[in-house]
């Protein structure tokens, strides 16, 4: 039993520090100024209105660092956004669900018209047999076998090409809810917890840069309790407010009511939450809403649009 135990907690070390490249600190103090997060999509997977799916973009120091999720439409914010993708280290997937990864092979698609030089670390959780994992993702969109395999080039180390996508999937599970250092560059660390989207593996990001901190829910339930160590005392959350409080069934085993997220922002002493990942049945009750946060929370909550942008 002390062998097995000494061995889990070895294997746990090896997976969090294979993740982390760095001890750089970053700042105590926000310097808010320098920090900007960009809605690319702000709904979920109907064809409702004129807003993108699930899409955000994190700026620092006015280049575009860090992309969270590529559902349908996001690539066309990004372009209206002005951002520069040759500046962009990172994605990160919450999951791989349509409305927040479809857009994926047109970014690799636009960057080939650009002199991108840097390579591209996408990060996504272990998949299952309802959805793929990250690696599973990536290569059956641009891979050999792939969708779209002339884009496969930027995959493979025996074909020339300007930058390569190094794709590492992130370890989820149910049972471990453990806070894991992804990725520090110097002047951004980000971390991940395992979250409950149903049956759908599903990721939960805290981006730290510039001394302030950005949340990201992605869709959950928030039963397993993990999203507040996450979230501690950051400047903005962003939750994914998809389903009414009246919600029952599948709808209710996959996301959070309001009145969790209420409580979850309360618990976390975040600063802002930004409401998100809007749906039909969310959509049409933003005040009621509102109010059932507002019970638990007392801070500041909104609902951004595409194209909008927060500082923290």
């Amino acid at each position: 039993m002390i062998l097995k135990s000494l061995l889990t907690l070895s294997s746990i070390f090896v997976i969090n520090s294979a993740f982390a490249t760095s001890t750089q600190v970053i700042p105590e103090k926000c310097q808010s100024q320098r920090v900007k997060l960009q809605m690319l999509g702000t709904r979920g997977p109907e064809l409702i209105d004129n807003q993108a799916s699930t899409g955000y973009l994190i700026w620092l120091d006015n280049k575009a660092r860090v992309i969270v999720d590529a559902g349908p439409g996001s690539l066309q914010r990004f372009k209206q956004s002005k951002a520069d993708f040759r500046d962009v280290d990172t994605m990160l997937f919450t999951h791989f669900h349509v409305d927040h990864s479809a857009d994926f092979s047109a970014y690799i698609k636009g960057a080939f018209f650009t002199d991108r030089s840097k390579d591209l670390t996408v990060f996504g959780p272990t998949g299952t047999k309802f959805v793929s994992s990250a690696k599973q993702f990536v290569e059956r969109s641009i891979g050999e076998n792939g969708l779209y395999p002339y884009l496969g080039r930027f995959l493979a180390s025996d074909q020339p090409s300007l930058y390569k996508i190094d794709v590492k999937n992130i370890p989820w599970s149910f049972s471990d809810l453990s806070i894991r250092n992804l990725i520090t560059n110097g002047d951004i660390h980000i971390k991940t917890v395992s979250t409950h989207h149903g049956p759908f593996p599903s990721q939960g990001y805290r981006v730290e840069l510039a001394g302030c901190s950005i949340t990201f829910s992605g869709d959950m339930s928030g039963r397993l309790g993990e999203m507040p160590t996450l979230a501690k005392n950051s400047d903005i959350w962003v939750a994914h407010n998809a389903i009414n409080e009246s919600a029952t069934g599948i709808a209710a085993n996959l996301h959070m009511t309001p009145t969790m997220i209420g409580k979850i922002a309360k618990k976390a002493n975040v600063k802002k939450v930004l409401l998100t990942h809007l749906m039909k049945r969310s959509l049409s009750v933003k005040p009621e809403t509102l109010k059932l946060i507002k019970k638990s929370y007392k801070g500041d909550v909104s609902f951004p649009k595409d194209l909008d942008i927060i500082h923290p």
